[in-house]
C-alpha cells in the first residue's frame, strides 16, 4: 500500500519506508524537534514508518507553517539517514584512526626526510640555482 504524507489537524504526518530509512536515523532525527512538538513514530503497515509531530503550543500553526514543517521534516529524514550511512561505512576507517591514535607509539614510524626539510624540499638549494 502506498501511503501520502500529509497535514491533517494542526499536525504533520510523513511515512518512511523501513526497507529505505533506519529506524536509528529517523528517532536521530526527530530528537531535534522534541522541544517544540510531540513526536510519535509507528507503523503504518509491516514496512512503513508512520512519523508525526504535533505541536506543544496549543497554539495553531498556519497551514503555510505547517507545509514548511512537513518539508523541513522529509529533508531532515533524508539528512539523517545519509548520515547513518556514511557513519556504517567509515566505521572501519574511524576504528584504524582511534586504534592509532591510542597506541602508545607502538607502531609509529620515522617519517622521511628530516625535521627541518620533511617533504624534502630543499629551501636554500632552489634559491641558489
Amino acid at each position: 500500500m502506498q501511503f501520502q504524507n500529509e497535514i491533517k489537524s494542526n499536525e504533520v504526518i510523513v511515512f518512511a519506508d523501513a526497507s529505505l530509512y533506519s529506524k536509528d536515523s529517523i528517532f536521530k532525527c526527530l530528537y531535534w524537534y522534541g522541544d517544540k512538538f510531540h513526536t510519535n513514530v509507528s507503523f503504518a503497515d509491516s514496512g512503513t514508518y508512520r512519523v508525526s509531530l504535533k505541536p506543544i503550543s496549543t497554539n495553531q500553526l498556519s497551514n503555510l507553517e505547517l507545509e514548511l514543517l512537513l518539508q523541513k521534516l522529509e529533508r531532515d529524514l533524508i539528512d539523517f539517514n545519509l548520515r547513518d550511512i556514511v557513519t556504517k561505512e567509515t566505521q572501519n576507517v574511524r576504528d584504524l584512526l582511534i586504534a592509532k591514535a591510542f597506541s602508545n607509539g607502538e607502531f609509529d614510524e620515522m617519517p622521511p626526510g628530516n625535521v627541518s626539510d620533511p617533504v624534502g624540499f630543499n629551501v636554500n638549494k632552489v634559491a641558489n640555482d
